[in-house]
């Protein structure tokens, strides 16, 4: 074989396995921004809690945004009043106004660009009470460890839905990148000799 052709046989063997290995892999969006933000002292209630990603989150339909926000107080209090709203990169959810004195934690769940759920927990407080601590569990629900976050029914079924179509689409998109890159290699390997290259 002419070097030439190993040379060409080798970048197209390099390509394959840099393809396959980079395929199934895929950064996550992350929360840039949140107000309140983590750990923040308020003064007074606010009226809502709105949070900024890295990216655009997914939204399935109108009815199921695909994002989970909960805003709860050491008993286990929910201060969500209405629908959450995901824009673009940005999720919003109404609170209550009539929110005490107290720490509180929100904890939320959506669905990436990627497809893929992430979560996390903002701590902050209302006045001068004391923080609620991240490693807390509000009365009533189990302790998952320092990192629960709410799972629900609808959350679970998004992952799923949207994690699986998405894996597949990654999936599909390798495999015919691999087999474009092998039917290339192919081609090299099978190409009659030239007189050049005895």
């Amino acid at each position: 074989m002419s070097p030439l052709r190993r040379s060409a046989v080798g970048l197209a063997l390099a390509a394959v396995a840099v393809f396959a290995s980079a395929v199934p892999a895929s950064a996550h969006d992350q929360l840039v921004s949140s107000t309140p933000g983590d750990g923040e002292q308020l003064a007074s209630a606010p009226s809502t809690v709105s949070m900024t990603f890295s990216g655009e989150l997914l939204v399935l339909d109108s009815e199921l945004t695909g994002a989970v926000v909960l805003v709860v107080d050491e008993s286990g209090t929910d201060w969500v009043t209405g629908p959450v709203t995901v824009a673009g990169n940005t999720v919003t959810a109404p609170l209550d106004p009539e929110m005490p004195v107290a720490g509180y934690q929100v904890r939320w769940q959506v669905v990436s660009e990627d497809g893929h759920p992430i979560s996390g927990v903002i701590p902050f407080t209302i006045g001068d009470a004391e923080p609620m601590p991240i490693g807390s569990t509000p009365a009533g629900e189990p302790d998952d460890g320092p990192d629960a976050t709410p799972s629900t029914p609808a959350a679970d079924q998004i992952a799923d839905e949207t994690g699986g179509a998405t894996r597949v689409l990654l999936v599909g998109a390798g495999g015919a990148a691999v087999a474009a890159l092998a039917f290339v290699l192919y081609r090299i390997l099978r190409r009659p000799r030239t007189t050049d290259e005895l």
